[in-house]
Formats: C-alpha cells, sequence, structure tokens
C-alpha cells in the first residue's frame, strides 16, 4: 500500500499479478503493489486508470479484501499477469478525500481543546455524507456547531504539517488521544497527526498543511441515545 507511505503520490509503476473477469462483466485487476486507496476507515475508494502497453483499466473501485486489494472496473484492449504498468490516480479527488477526512480528524482537535468530555467513536468522510460520532451529551444552551466551527477554523488558518508514521502497540499510548483494544499486536500502527503532538491510528490519506482545507462549515451536531453526531461539509 504506497500511499501508507507516500499518501501525494499519484501515479506510479505497478506490476500486474492477476486479470480477472466478474460475473458481472465487469475486471478485477490485482497488482504487486498499490498507489490506490480501497475503500475503509470512513474514507470513499480511489478512482483512476491504469495504462499497459496495450490497454487500459478504468479503475472505478477499490476494495481491501482478505488482505487483496481489488482495482474493479472496465478493461479496454489488453492487459496481462507480468506486465509492468503504470497506475494514475484521479489527483482532484483524492485532494478532496484528503481533505474531508484530516477535517474530520481536526474536528476531534477542536472539541478536546474546547474542553468537551466526549469519546471519538466513529466517523464517515464520504463527500456529502461527512460526519464524525462520540460517546457523550450535550449539555445547556451552547451553540455547538459555531463553537466547533470557529474552533476549527482558528486552527486551519495557523495551518499545521500534518505527520503519518509508524508505532508499535506499547507506544501507541503516548502518542495518540486515544487507542482502540483491537489494535494489532504483531505490526506497526500507522499514526496520523493533524495538530499537536498527539494524533490517532489512521489508514487513510491526509493533506500536507491543514490550511489546505480552506474553511469548513459545521451543519449540524445532534445528540441522541449516549451519541452525538457531528455532521461538516467543506466550503
Amino acid at each position: 500500500l504506497k500511499y501508507m507511505d507516500n499518501q501525494w503520490l499519484y501515479q506510479d509503476e505497478l506490476c500486474v499479478l492477476d486479470v480477472k473477469t466478474q460475473a458481472d462483466g465487469r475486471t478485477e485487476l490485482f497488482t504487486k503493489e498499490t498507489i490506490f486507496y480501497p475503500q475503509g476507515g470512513g474514507q470513499r475508494y480511489d478512482q483512476g486508470s491504469i495504462f499497459g502497453k496495450n490497454g487500459r483499466f478504468l479503475v472505478e473501485e477499490v476494495r481491501f479484501i482478505d488482505g487483496v486489494v481489488h482495482h474493479i472496473g472496465q478493461l479496454e484492449g489488453d492487459i496481462a499477469a507480468g506486465e509492468l504498468v503504470e497506475g494514475r490516480v484521479d489527483g482532484d479527488q483524492r485532494l478532496l478525500h484528503s481533505r474531508l477526512h484530516t477535517a474530520g480528524h481536526l474536528i476531534d482537535e477542536a472539541v478536546n481543546l474546547l474542553g468537551f468530555d466526549w469519546q471519538a467513536t466513529k466517523g464517515c468522510h464520504f463527500p456529502g455524507q461527512a460526519s464524525v460520532e462520540y460517546n457523550g451529551a450535550l449539555e445547556g444552551e451552547q451553540n455547538y456547531c459555531q463553537l466547533i466551527e470557529n474552533e476549527l477554523n482558528s486552527l486551519i488558518q495557523k495551518g499545521f504539517e500534518t505527520q503519518a508514521f509508524f508505532a508499535p502497540k506499547d507506544e501507541l499510548e503516548k502518542l495518540c488521544h486515544f487507542v482502540l483494544p483491537n489494535m494489532p499486536e504483531d505490526k506497526p500502527t500507522r499514526v496520523v497527526v493533524v495538530w499537536g503532538e498527539k494524533g490517532i491510528p489512521c489508514g487513510g490519506t491526509h493533506v500536507q498543511n491543514i490550511s489546505e482545507l480552506g474553511e469548513v462549515k459545521i451543519r449540524k451536531v445532534k445528540s441522541k441515545k449516549g451519541s452525538i453526531k457531528v455532521s461538516y461539509e467543506l466550503c
């Protein structure tokens, strides 16, 4: 997964391992390495193209199944196993997904800086559906939308170079705001920092500097049965 080390690598040579036809007529293409992000962690999959000597593969969908990345789409011409091809990620789409994902992380930072006693549980960073959820409760008559939006955009205006690095499980407690109990024991975990000194475990893609987010709008803060949902969008 080349994007784990270089999130801004949008074009690279790939080696084809296998090409299969699905029951629906679409093609699955498997490569030794990939620059394409498979859907997961609340982030939508990449799209783009893979070019061979005698064909072009339109990447419509990317999935991670049983430890294997499946590039799914339409094959024009011919691409064969063993062939060296050129992968090209749709850079505009990747940047949008990266901005949305980074904004979700930065909302966590704003919530922490505002002193809210909320525990992050999950996030969705899809265009038009972006939100982060917490365990906690809203108290009083505060305008949570405005409070979070003001704090969030203040951080964006200041700017911060994001970081992504790998760390063993026994170091995660001191490096992260929170660590889920099911983190893998046998391999390092990727940590992403978007503000300050601590981050969270994350395999997604992010912008180089949070200033690239521009303005972010908090659309809604809703509480139901001990769960808080903060919905947001890029302006």
